[in-house]
Formats: C-alpha cells, sequence, structure tokens
C-alpha cells in the first residue's frame, strides 16, 4: 500500500527552499500542536510578487515535503493571492496526502498566508 505520491517523497528526499533567508520580506509561521510540526516561511518580494521562499520545518515527512512544494508553488506569486493559499492547494502540490496528515498542507498553508500578511503590512509602513 503506496500512502505518499512520488511527489512527495521526491520532495521529502529532495527538498527545495530549505534554510533560512537573510533580510526577508515577510516572514510567518503556521503549527499543528497536536503533533507537534512547525513551518516558518520567509519571503523575498519585488513589485508585490513572490521572487524567493524559503522555509524552516520541524514535523513529519509529509510536513517538510509539503514545506518544499508550498515554496515552489508560490513562487511568481503575487502577495494578495497568498493571503488566500488553502491547504488544498499544498496538498494539490505534493500530490495528495492520506487522511491523517492533510495537517501538513495545513500548517504550511498557514505560514505561507501569515508570512504574505507580514509582507503587506511591512510594504504598507515603507
Amino acid at each position: 500500500l503506496v500512502r505518499y505520491s512520488e511527489t512527495l517523497i521526491d520532495h521529502f528526499r529532495n527538498p527545495r527552499n530549505a534554510g533560512m533567508m537573510r533580510e526577508p520580506d515577510g516572514v510567518g509561521e503556521g503549527e499543528y500542536p497536536e503533533c507537534m510540526d512547525l513551518a516558518r516561511v520567509y519571503l523575498r518580494v519585488r513589485d508585490g510578487q513572490v521572487v524567493e521562499a524559503r522555509f524552516q520545518t520541524y514535523g513529519c515527512g509529509p510536513t517538510i515535503a509539503a514545506s518544499s512544494a508550498g515554496t515552489e508553488l508560490i513562487i511568481g506569486s503575487p502577495l494578495e493571492t497568498l493571503v488566500g493559499l488553502t491547504g488544498a492547494q499544498i496538498e494539490s502540490a505534493v500530490g495528495g496526502l492520506p487522511e491523517d496528515r492533510v495537517h501538513a498542507a495545513e500548517v504550511v498553508s498557514a505560514a505561507i498566508r501569515a508570512a504574505a500578511r507580514d509582507a503587506l503590512r511591512r510594504m504598507a509602513r515603507s
């Protein structure tokens, strides 16, 4: 019984955009207290669009994979659209998740939404 898509396994084995970012334009976190998963997303923004995204994630394999796929998904996106990013969009980016791991997509989408809101706040101030 294969529980995870090849896409998810690839993102877990070869995570893209992992690590910190110096002087990000936006930072956000999402967490799932039940299993202690935590994702932090950093955004670099130019002209209202994400040009770079990085993540630091502590959690299960699917949450790490969802962080990697999520950061790839949002590059090139306008900040305004990311404020409404859903867990379903992240889940789709990893080729689906088993029922007991759907929280992985929720943690990552929450972190991305928070980072987008943070970047928009910073832009409004400058």
